[in-house]
């Protein structure tokens, strides 16, 4: 690693550990993101964003009353800090988000920028929620959207043309696989599906090695047609078209097996289903589970997550039609695959799983070639880290906790929405 011979080099102040902390964490290593992030704490406990990132890594390694501590000490300092308010408001009690709904309505009249308005409805809700108050929930979540939405201008029917279009040209246009003999595993499917859950019981392999969430693909495929955006129907015009993209993969290869360290890795970037014909044309052993869960309770916990308005890929995510509707788009669209790739893709189902865990997870051992564990559902007592919207749930054993969730807000809900 090039920090690694940085630090034999520089006497770094509490900046450089922070920005070596940013590095590590955006290439997947959390460990050094932390020893970084605590060396960085220690040389300067005033600056609040250092703080805050602390806070954050000690969330993605389960350490989450260090987190909550430091987070509470922060936002009693540093009032107007939302941010550190929305991570608060994840690990709160029920005792907790009582009073921290008092510090966060103290601050209702100050002015606030778009961003600090969607992180700053969005902790109401969710203190709200611990309290079972789904009404109020409800009415901040909205609110924690809107402030987003109408700049964003999202076009479902746009989206759902360039999925069908992708599935025309699937059908139409035979891509020449390679001959690579590189075996990765890929979990894909719409965030808040189980992607994360699905991804720690299959890592629980000896075999395999989760290389977390990659943008690789579509930044691969978007650079080797000089495309302008990662969704877009000219895109696909020159990737079905070009020979290159193949070759641009091979990237892919050698980053996944650098960070596999020699094992055969699991991406578990929930977008490159949209890419699922590139993958097998450059890996035809590649495999690939597709999550499916419940449009309804699938559509509730994308709307009660916060997404950045800066990630393309979650431009559906800020209202409940555009979510519903991207939903049906997604379903279509890996329906397709999996009856085009009958060996490659895989089907699972969310609901399945929770309801018969040692079966469904023979099945998807199986499919992914591996040798079934009994440790594979202990994946709760596994203390890797996560950066993924699930780093609480998946320290937990195997539930139905949430199934039959998007009730909680029924009675909110356009009429005829979720019928």
């Amino acid at each position: 690693m090039h920090y690694e011979s940085a630090l034999q080099t520089a006497d770094f102040g509490a900046a450089d550990f922070d920005t070596l902390a940013n590095i590590a964490t955006r290439l997947g290593h959390y460990d050094d993101a932390l020893s970084f992030q605590q060396a960085a704490y220690q040389r300067n406990k005033d600056n609040p964003q250092i703080s805050y990132n602390l806070a954050v890594c000690y969330k993605i390694h389960g350490l989450f009353d260090e987190a909550k501590s430091l987070l509470q000490q922060l936002t009693t300092k540093q009032a107007s800090f939302y941010q550190a308010h929305y991570s608060q408001a994840e690990l709160n009690t029920v005792i907790d988000a009582e009073q921290h709904i008092q510090k966060l309505q103290a601050l209702a009249d100050r002015e606030k920028s778009i961003i600090d308005q969607q992180v700053y409805f969005h902790s109401l809700a969710l203190n709200y929620e611990h309290l079972n108050d789904y009404k109020n929930a409800f009415k901040y979540f909205a609110q924690s959207k809107q402030a987003i939405a109408g700049k964003l201008n999202y076009q479902a029917t746009q989206h759902r043309h360039f999925c069908q279009k992708l599935i025309t040209q699937s059908k139409q246009q035979a891509i020449k696989s390679s001959d690579s003999e590189f075996s990765p595993v890929f979990v894909v499917g719409m965030p808040r599906s189980g992607t994360t859950l699905v991804e720690k019981i299959l890592n629980q392999s000896s075999k395999l090695r989760g290389i977390g969430e990659l943008n690789d693909i579509a930044q691969l495929i978007q650079h080797a047609t000089q495309s302008a955006r990662v969704i877009d129907s000219e895109m696909l015009d020159k990737a079905y078209e070009s020979e290159a993209i193949k070759t641009a993969l091979t990237s892919y290869q050698q980053r996944a097996q650098l960070l596999s360290g020699g094992q055969r890795s699991c991406d578990k970037q929930p977008f490159n289903f949209y890419y699922i014909d590139f993958i097998l044309a450059a890996f035809p052993n590649a495999k690939i589970v597709c999550m499916q869960r419940d449009w309804q309770d699938c559509s509730i916990a994308n709307f009660r997550q916060m997404y950045s308005p800066q990630s393309v890929f979650h431009h559906y995510s800020f209202t409940l039609e555009d979510i519903a509707s991207f939903h049906q788009d997604y379903s279509v669209l890996v329906s397709h695959f999996a009856n085009k790739y009958p060996e490659n893709v895989f089907l699972q189902s969310y609901e399945q799983l929770v309801a018969e865990p040692t079966l469904q997870t023979q099945k998807l051992y199986a499919f992914c070639d591996l040798s079934w564990q009994e440790n594979s559902l202990t994946f709760y007592k596994n203390n890797a880290a996560s950066a993924t919207a699930s780093k609480k749930q998946i320290r937990q054993p195997l539930n139905k906790n949430s199934i039959g969730s998007w009730q909680n807000y029924a009675e909110f809900i356009d009429v005829g929405l979720f019928q």
